[in-house]
């Protein structure tokens, strides 16, 4: 045979050239002995120093590569050292750090350990006639390079999950095993997806190696494969090596089949989600097959490592399928289609109570109290006058045209903005006031100059709060403010005396404070304010290698080259409140609405809600819109708005998830009762709990069986109109006492239509204040009656013929109504419903809040005040006035618990009854504009007997 014959391809050739290599030609040369064999590699002509310089080279680009992390690295920990939660740091880095380099170790030595033993047997391996390209030296450089960053590649995409690592090795059970296969439910949440991503993770790895190993014995046999004459299988070095890997692959594949044995537990196959009566009769079985013949199928596979034996292999593979089919899809189907379906209830009643349990578990709707709210009476003036304080309370401003409000009338500056409007309540002059409240902080896009030592180190926070009241507002519809202006004003007797906000909602860049440049507080009429920071937020720059470290990690030349950076200065990143929460406990999910707080002292100070969460809660229908089935509000963050510093306080200390992370981070979660009393008093529920909660509701309120099979009694949130438009209504806070209980509390309310229907069904109220917190109640409506709902009451507005025509009007003048929130307040037995209205002219951006309408079941009245409305509509029906006898020749004129109220003589005159009646009405006035509702009331039922018997003596009306 001529060399002439031999069918290298080019490429390989090319290649062969390249690298250095000679062909071994025989003692005969070309033509003599052994000149028939291949070109057999001899040795490579390398360069002198190649691999020395290919070293440097890889090292200073590896060191470049890193920079960015180091210097992350360090900055990181200097941020974390500065608020005193550097064991944290060191725990998540810990956990992430060896996480990886565990996970790149053993990916590592699966790829590297079984491509190099491919390699060197395949060497061995390889025909005479066959070109060794496995021996050329640039071979094994590139499969170790190439193992290198696929196991780079592959720890990384497990480090991630660093966090389920952290709860695996720190959890606790629950308490409660899952109703199927009697595990805790601590199994599901915090040992089945790690013992799933592992699983996971090894199969990818091993079908790589497979690949890799496949390839590198393709190389050897390459003569072969372009002749069409490979049949790897008749390698006993390949059959060996390969039929142990896909043993480790069945095998794993098994595991994985046994982790969808407890994943029935979130199956949607049934009328409820979780495991149904096909899945557990049926579905269950299949899957226990497939693990029994993959298990076999890995045990034929070991046979192969022996002696090639194809036909069991084939016979297991296809037992397997067989049981994918038909036990797996075809009897299922047929399970549910004739046994389950005609007797579905009877089938499917035990699975759906587990469902039924499991789920108001999971959101905690199984320590809702239910209540019945027994009887719905018309509302009189004995409610009113009974309930001053929640009338005092009502919230006539929607946060909504506020935002609008406070921007035209307190940003003062184009270059202040405020914040989301927030809702709280604080004890003033001795009684509880609910009050709207937002920062004032900076939009520095908005500012003249956005020089670098502006936006740095100048303009570094926002300024002050604006408060207000949240029921009342001037004659020119403006709310009166409690705190206002630059710097504040307080007409309350609470003072804002650290009125600069450095860390906020708005907050999103780094600034430079403590420098020698003055900072900007606030404008003063033609001049301005400046202050220099006092406090300890932010990183001290008190040596060169801390400015050069934060300068490189901004790309940010200026943190060296100013001179107005001294050793004093600090500088503040991670400013946005929630931003910086996430970088100390990114595995906590947060409320959306963080608020502000005035503290006792005057002090700022921000309460951020955090959650713990889980999808993976055992037969729980998840949320629709999160797609989780178990939350807990599980703890209360604050951060002060001045020094950024941040406190975690459990607030459910019963939840497994919290109490796992309270083991792995020792110290960064206190107990509640260590919150300082003046940010306690201000505590409330999250809302966005809330909602999830009240969603699910609709449905899980039924533990009846029959009736959740049937959806005999399901719920929806009501509809209210907001310009002019429908959406859900959102739940509101209010401040009213729970029926039947004396003291009156901060609550957030929702009410409850039937689905399909506008009437409403329920409400339920949950409590914010310390000593009731987070405790749910729902009443239940008679069904029996008809208790309007939001969107009715809205109906009744639209068709009242005087408030229709003044929005018409109003619309017509160039002006746009904006209707507010509707408020349903219960009040006794009764309900009040109450909406403010506001004007918003087409060529300005101030809404101004003209009209109130109040309703009842009956009646609606329009005021330019709430006191206004409640008296037309109590006019309109006076309610049950009761007219005692003295016995002294006065008589005493009063309401239900309103006090007596002395009227004239018997024997009074014409003008002792005129001077009566005029005492009386000014009196009444005095009682209303003082939300004195019952004098009020007591003064409105004298008042019209004084009429009455004036019209006696007259004979005339007055």
């Amino acid at each position: 045979m001529s060399r002439d014959n031999w069918d290298i391809p080019e490429v390989f050739r090319r290649a062969m050239e390249e690298a250095g290599w000679e062909g071994n030609r025989g003692e005969g040369g070309e033509g003599g002995e052994g000149g028939d064999r291949p070109p057999f590699p001899s040795r490579p002509r390398r360069p002198r120093g190649s691999n020395r310089n290919l070293w440097i080279i890889g090292i200073i680009f590896l060191l470049f590569i890193s920079l960015n992390w180091l210097v992350g690295i360090y900055t990181d920990w200097l941020w974390f050292t500065e608020l005193t939660y550097e064991n944290v740091w060191l725990t998540r880095w810990s956990y992430q750090f060896f996480s990886f380099v565990a996970f790149f170790i053993i990916a590592f030595l699966i790829l590297w350990g079984n491509w190099a033993i491919a390699r060197r047997r395949a060497i061995k391996d390889t025909p005479e006639y066959n070109p060794r390209f496995l021996q050329i030296g640039a071979v094994k450089w590139i499969l170790l390079g190439l193992a290198l960053f696929l196991s780079f590649g592959f720890a990384s995409s497990i480090a991630v999950r660093w966090d389920e690592f952290l709860l695996f090795l720190n959890r606790v059970p629950f308490g409660t095993d899952d109703p199927i296969f009697n595990r805790d439910i601590s199994f599901y949440l915090f040992e089945l997806p790690v013992y799933e991503a592992l699983q996971q993770w090894l199969v990818s790895l091993l079908l790589l190696t497979i690949l890799g190993t496949l390839a590198i014995y393709a190389v050897n046999n390459v003569i072969e494969i372009q002749r069409g004459k490979w049949r790897p299988w008749e390698s006993a070095v390949l059959r060996q090596h390969v039929a142990f890997l896909a043993a480790l692959i069945l095998l794993l594949w098994a595991s994985g089949n046994l982790f969808e044995i407890f994943n029935l537990n979130y199956s949607s196959r049934g009328v409820v989600f979780g495991a149904s009566y096909t899945d557990i009769n049926a579905s269950l079985y299949a899957l226990y097959g497939q693990i029994a013949f993959m298990v076999l199928g890995a045990l034929v596979m070991l046979v192969n490592i022996f002696r090639l034996s194809l036909r069991p292999l084939l016979v297991a593979g296809g037992l397997w399928l067989l049981t994918t089919i038909l036990v797996g899809g075809v009897y299922p189907s047929l399970l549910q289609r004739f046994e389950v379906e005609p007797n579905e209830l009877v089938r499917e009643t035990p699975y759906i109570q587990y469902n039924i349990d499991f789920t108001r578990l999971g959101f905690n709707l199984d320590e809702i109290q239910t209540r019945d709210f027994a009887q719905v009476d018309p509302l009189n003036q004995a409610d009113i006058n009974a309930n001053s304080d929640v009338l005092n309370n009502i919230r006539l401003w929607d946060y909504r045209p506020l935002q609008a409000t406070y921007t035209q009338l307190q940003a003062l500056r184009p270059y202040y903005v405020f914040g989301e409007i927030d809702i709280d309540r604080y004890e003033i002059d001795g009684e509880l006031q609910q009050v709207m409240l937002a920062t004032r902080e900076l939009d520095k896009s908005q500012l003249p100059s956005l020089a670098w030592v502006n936006t740095k180190l100048e303009f570094t926070h926002g300024y002050g709060i604006v408060m207000n009241p949240v029921d009342r507002f001037t004659a020119d519809g403006q709310p009166e403010f409690f705190i206002k202006n630059l710097p504040p004003e307080s007409e309350i007797p609470l003072e804002v005396t650290r009125p600069e906000i450095y860390y906020g909602e708005l907050a999103n860049d780094e600034v430079f404070v403590g420098s020698d440049r003055d900072e900007f507080s606030y404008p003063s009429g033609n001049e301005n304010v400046y202050s220099s920071y006092q406090g300890t937020g932010g990183v001290p720059l008190d040596s060169f290698l801390k400015r050069l470290a934060f300068a490189f990690r901004l790309g940010d030349t200026n943190v060296l080259l100013s001179d107005e950076i001294n050793t004093q200065t600090r500088i503040q990143i991670h400013r946005q409140i929630q931003e910086r929460i996430d970088m100390i406990t990114p595995f906590l999910a947060l409320d959306s609405d963080p608020y502000i707080v005035l503290t006792n002292d005057g002090n700022l100070v921000w309460i951020q809600d955090a959650f713990t969460y889980s999808g993976r809660f055992p037969y729980a229908t998840p949320d629709s819109a999160t797609n989780i089935n178990y939350i807990r509000n599980a703890v209360k963050i604050t951060i002060d708005a001045y020094n950024g510093t941040i406190n975690y306080y459990i607030a459910d200390e019963d939840d497994p998830i919290i109490q796992s992370y309270s083991n792995a981070f020792p110290g960064l979660f206190k107990p509640l009762s260590q919150m300082p009393e003046s940010l306690l008093s201000h505590l409330r529920y999250p809302e966005d709990l809330f909602t999830i909660q009240a969603e699910q509701y609709l449905r899980y309120h039924m533990t009846d069986v029959r009736v959740f099979f049937n959806q005999e009694d399901v719920w929806q949130i009501p509809q209210e109109v907001f310009e002019g438009n429908q959406q859900p209504m959102e739940p509101y806070y209010v401040i009213m006492p729970l029926p039947g209980e004396a003291e009156s509390e901060y609550l957030m309310i929702q009410p409850f239509n039937p689905v399909g229907k506008d009437n409403m069904i329920a409400w339920m109220a949950v409590r914010n204040d310390p000593e009731n917190y987070g405790e749910l109640v729902v009443y239940e409506l008679p069904k029996q009656e008809l208790v309007f709902g939001p969107l009715q009451v809205e109906s009744r507005i639209d068709q009242e013929p005087t408030i229709s025509q003044q929005f018409s009007l109003w619309d017509q003048g160039g002006s746009n109504v904006i209707r507010g929130n509707l408020l349903v307040i219960p009040l006794n037995d009764s309900f009040l419903y109450v909406e403010p209205v506001y004007l918003r002219a087409d060529t300005s951006a101030l809404p101004e809040l003209k009209r109130v309408i109040v309703a009842t079941d009956t009646r609606i009245a329009m005021d330019t005040s709430l006191n206004g409305a409640l008296s037309a509509l109590l006019l309109e029906s006076p309610g049950d006035i009761v007219v005692e006898d003295e016995g002294d020749g006065d008589t005493a004129v009063s309401t239900e618990d309103s006090p007596p109220v002395q009227t004239a003589p018997v024997d009074a005159t014409v003008e002792e009854l005129i001077s009566a009646a005029n005492t009386h009405f000014e009196a009444a006035q005095a009682a209303q504009r003082d939300g004195d509702w019952a004098t009020y009331g007591a003064e409105l039922a004298a008042l019209e007997e004084t009429l009455n018997r004036l019209v006696e003596l007259t004979g005339e009306t007055p």
